[in-house]
């Protein structure tokens, strides 16, 4: 372009000779032309220029960056990290057999201990991510062996046909030791979410959208299913046993955890007792129970005299005053039932209800689809999803959905680390926009796929 510039440049030669009107016209006229050819030439060289320095490379854009609220989620996503499988087993001769989702069958992956299995095919309901595809049976064999098996999981179903295990005996539940003994002694355990803790994570400014790092109130919770046995097809349990540990408070507001049994009615409780405590002062000798229609346990005992490490303005969600492990509320609950209870109808995780209830306003929060115990929802809050009434399924109400299908618990299956105060849960947890946009396909086991920012991060 400078070249063209150079060749297309006319230096004028000014000669004095004597005037002549017409000359100097005609030269006047040729000297426009020629100084209007020029700044052609220079706006187009310029414009050139500017346009090569501004062309759009995305590449080399700034990729915009997004937070939970901006997330765009499918309108059918339900927001569900756990299913509850269903399974056909059966074995020739009366045994059991252990579930676990590694082949490695470590104990913390643990889904099932002891479970009686016989020549009746029957079905066996158990609680797994949503992103197992196989689960491992293992069993003693008849020659005194341990044998690993492989179970494929397609749509919440597996089945396992057992032919070469040993023949076993279980052992009935003794009541003359204490509750812990005993407990140890229950042959059939099936275990929610597995063996070991599962975790929910709260927002606590419903039904306005908080900033989304989920740690306003973190719980860890399990479930044992004791005494497992047989009833027909059916598998049926004569013992729940509960653990609840306080986690992180990083919310303002005074909320406490509760716990609503759905599928346990009052009269069907034999008993419910608190067979330890770690960290709660006073160490409680018994929990309240809310009366309801269904089983209410009151865990505010969890956030009683909460010791706060020193400096610190939350519980254990600042790098700096963190809580050790050995530190955090902890209470386990044992409930004998009057009868036996079939495992299916309450392993469900909309049936075990942790939710959080404010104790100045009665607020509360609970997982999405789960209607509220005697809150009374705004319904006509513009900022959430109609609710839709259905024909008795509530998964498929709205309750806790925003407009913009977000919600304000978190329910994981394992114990998953939870964010740091004011950090970003994109950044911490990269998976977590791709299965949220995803409806739940992609990026499943987001929670721990090796991939976090750990220092946006807290582990207990």
């Amino acid at each position: 372009m400078q070249l063209y510039l150079l060749n297309m440049q006319i230096i004028p030669t000014f000669v004095t000779i004597k005037s002549n009107p017409i000359i100097n016209k005609t030269s006047t006229a040729i000297m426009k032309k020629k100084t209007a050819l020029l700044a052609s030439c220079l706006l187009g060289t310029f414009a050139f220029s500017s346009c090569e320095k501004n062309l759009y490379d995305e590449s080399k854009q700034p990729e915009k960056e997004i937070h939970v609220k901006d997330l765009e989620i499918p309108e059918d996503f339900q927001w569900k990290l756990t299913q509850a499988a269903s399974g056909n087993v059966s074995a020739t001769t009366p045994t059991t057999v252990s579930l676990f989702l590694d082949e490695a069958c470590s104990e913390g992956e643990r889904l099932g201990m002891d479970i009686p299995v016989d020549a009746e095919t029957s079905s066996l309901p158990i609680s797994i991510p949503t992103y197992a595809k196989t689960l491992y049976a293992q069993y003693e064999t008849t020659n005194n062996g341990i044998k690993k098996v492989a179970i494929p999981v397609a749509d919440g179903h597996f089945s396992l046909n057992i032919t070469d295990a040993k023949v076993n005996k279980t052992r009935a539940i003794t009541r003359g030791n204490d509750i812990e003994d005993d407990t140890k002694k229950v042959e059939g355990v099936i275990y929610h979410p597995k063996n070991g803790w599962g975790t929910i994570m709260f927002e606590d400014q419903f039904p306005s959208l908080g900033d989304y790092d989920f740690n306003d109130f973190v719980v860890n919770y399990k479930v044992q299913f004791q005494g497992l046995k047989k009833d027909g097809k059916k598998y049926t349990a004569k013992y729940i046993q509960i653990g609840l540990r306080l986690r992180a408070v990083g919310g303002i507001f005074p909320y406490s955890p509760y716990l609503r049994l759905k599928e346990i009615d009052p009269d069907e409780i034999e008993s419910i007792e608190v067979y330890e405590s770690n960290n709660i002062n006073p160490a409680p000798d018994e929990i309240k129970l809310i009366p309801n229609k269904h089983i209410v346990l009151d865990c505010s005992l969890l956030t009683k005299n909460l010791h706060k490490p020193a400096g610190s303005q939350y519980f254990n969600t600042e790098k700096k005053a963190l809580v050790t492990t050995g530190d955090l509320p902890e209470v386990h609950i044992l409930i004998e039932l009057k009868d036996r209870k079939e495992v299916k109808e309450i392993l469900k995780d909309d049936e075990f209800d942790l939710y959080l209830k404010r104790s100045d306003s009665g607020t509360e929060i609970h997982m999405n689809g789960i209607e509220p115990v005697v809150y009374k929802y705004p319904f006509n809050d513009k900022n959430l999803l109609p609710v839709r009434e259905s024909d008795g399924d509530e998964e498929d109400d709205n309750y806790y959905f925003s407009k913009e299908r977000l919600i304000w618990g978190l329910r994981v299956p394992g114990n998953a680390a939870h964010a740091i105060e004011g950090a970003d849960f994109l950044k911490a947890y990269k998976g977590f926009a791709k299965w949220a946009q995803s409806g739940g396909k992609n990026e499943q086991n987001w929670y721990n796929q090796g991939n976090a920012d750990e220092s946006l991060l807290i582990h207990n």
